[in-house]
């Protein structure tokens, strides 16, 4: 008898480990999802805020300096290094890797 409760108790913690291993990939799979880049916004010679290249739509200026920015199928719009993303294409899938003060950090396939 004490070999069965033992067998069921290795089992539970072995099931109990499963669990927690799939809701930690599910958490951390959704912070960096795959998205395709809509807009990208650089700087308008006027100087007032980031013009977007695709649509023409005028940004508010930007509290962090970046003068570039770019809007993904997310709805989201962040900030990002003008030259750093410069040979990104509009309709180009990336991963986002983080986003530290409305800038963010991308990654390609």
């Amino acid at each position: 008898m004490k070999i069965l409760w033992w067998k069921t108790t290795i089992l539970s913690v072995l099931v109990l480990t499963l669990v927690c291993l799939l809701i930690l990939k599910i958490v951390v799979s959704t912070k960096g999802d795959w998205v395709v880049i809509e807009e990208k916004y650089f700087p308008a010679r006027d100087g007032h805020g980031p013009l977007g290249i695709k649509t023409g739509k005028q940004l508010n200026p930007p509290q962090n300096g970046s003068s570039c920015a770019m809007k993904f199928d997310n709805g989201h719009t962040y900030s990002v290094d003008c030259e750093e993303y410069l040979d990104y294409n509009i309709g180009e899938e990336v991963r986002i890797v983080s986003i530290d003060n409305n800038e963010v950090k991308l990654r390609r396939k």
